[in-house]
């Protein structure tokens, strides 16, 4: 039987291409208003990234661990949410997003410049720092553009997941991801201290890191998040289609492998 790691990635492959494919029929068939183009833009942006996020975890099993898995599932937790919330009010929150993220732009700007001329290299970086510039007033002139220090949405994203309708979302993937994302002691104490096994040590911890192997549920788990991020999008935006989602055919295919690997085990 060919070799089964290699049959996994090919599946992987087919469903990348198909969730590619789902995002173009999506952005295509979506009739859009150019004086609102806010919408369009944050919404079909959060979209890509979904897709980008997971394609790079899918590339990389070194990645499918609790080390560094739960890192990339938190982003992509925290993606769903933010449209999810967007779409509840699609034209101002869009206007939100985009402002508050051009605020941080320019913020960024006054730090390196504040930087470059500490340590008198302003001038030979003044056209990085034009080019930063000019991008900022090809949407919203820098002037214009105000720096907002607080959450781009104003509320926490616990709020933005009870206004959106995806508190149980929040709660049972945003916040268990957030431990590993933060560094929290929670997470620590699990994958990188170990317990000594000497009694009179009294169960004294010292640095390590747990060795795990690539576990595929991180895989599904992301997959997963593609399709819920694809749902969500079809019931706000009004999008059918008779195409098996990605994410089921996905499985379909898994299942299916699991059981040739399973006969040919037996034999």
């Amino acid at each position: 039987m060919k070799n089964i790691n290699e049959k996994i990635q090919h599946i992987l492959n087919l469903y990348v291409e198909d969730i590619q494919f789902e995002l173009k029929e999506r952005w295509n068939s979506w009739e859009k208003d150019l004086n609102t183009p806010e919408i369009y833009e944050v919404v079909g942006g959060i979209l890509a990234r979904q897709i980008t996020i997971t394609e790079h975890l899918l590339s990389c099993s070194s990645l499918w661990n609790g080390h560094m898995a739960p890192m990339v599932l938190r982003s992509l937790a925290d993606n769903y949410i933010n449209l999810a919330w967007i779409l509840e009010d699609p034209l101002e929150r869009s206007r939100k997003f985009i402002f508050f993220g051009l605020g941080q732009e320019k913020l960024q700007i006054a730090h390196q410049k504040k930087e470059l001329k500490s340590s008198g290299n302003l001038e030979e970086n003044k056209v990085y720092i034009e080019a930063m510039e000019n991008w900022i007033n090809s949407q919203r002139y820098v002037f214009l553009t105000e720096v907002n220090l607080s959450k781009w949405s104003e509320i926490s994203v616990r709020k933005m997941a009870e206004e959106a309708g995806c508190i149980d979302f929040y709660n049972y993937v945003y916040q268990p991801f957030s431990v590993n994302a933060h560094n929290m002691w929670n997470h620590i104490a699990k994958y990188n201290l170990i317990e000594s096994s000497n009694p009179l040590h009294k169960n004294f911890r010292r640095p390590g890191k747990f060795s795990t192997d690539a576990d595929f549920h991180y895989v599904d788990l992301a997959c997963k998040y593609v399709n819920k991020m694809f749902s969500l999008y079809d019931l706000k935006i009004g999008f059918s289609s008779n195409r098996l989602y990605p994410y089921k055919k996905l499985h379909n295919a898994i299942n299916k492998l699991s059981k040739e690997f399973s006969n040919d085990e037996e034999e």
